[in-house]
């Protein structure tokens, strides 16, 4: 009576997860990461860098919003690298955050080119990550900018 008891819990609890194996091992998985010493754009950024890259950017036009010409300059080519990534590994997780952070930096350069790399960056955001918590968040926030747009009105 022991024996079928286990045999019972084994047919009960472990076919779904044998049925899920035999699915993971037939299914490609095509979610790549870009391994953290690989390079991309022209400045050669690792995935890191420019992470770092971004909130170094981020701190510089918080501190000094005057110097947002400097920083736009930076910016781009730290995109050029962003792109690249995305070329090579089009399914990273990491990269909708990125494009997010890029999108939120480009926004706080007060200036006519600064806005049009924030509109640039948010296509880019919405078209290709919009269904990640980074695109809701995107819309979330143009959602709240136009009613505080429209209530000062």
């Amino acid at each position: 009576m022991r024996t079928s008891a286990v045999l019972f819990f084994l047919i009960i609890f472990a076919a779904p997860f044998s049925g899920a194996v035999a699915v993971a091992k037939t299914q490609h998985v095509h979610v790549r990461v870009a391994p953290a010493d690989e390079y991309f754009g022209r400045l050669k950024m690792s995935m890191l860098g420019i992470r770092n890259q971004l909130h170094d950017l981020t701190l510089r036009l918080q501190y000094s919003p005057a110097n947002g010409d400097t920083v736009l300059g930076t910016a781009v080519l730290v995109e050029d690298a962003m792109h690249d990534w995305e070329h090579k590994y089009p399914a990273d997780p990491w990269l909708a955050r990125s494009v997010y952070d890029l999108t939120t930096l480009y926004s706080h350069v007060r200036t006519t080119k600064g806005h049009a790399r924030a509109a640039h960056a948010l296509r880019w955001l919405l078209s290709r990550y919009g269904r990640t918590r980074y695109g809701a968040l995107a819309r979330a926030q143009i959602q709240s900018a136009s009613r505080n747009t429209l209530t000062r009105k």
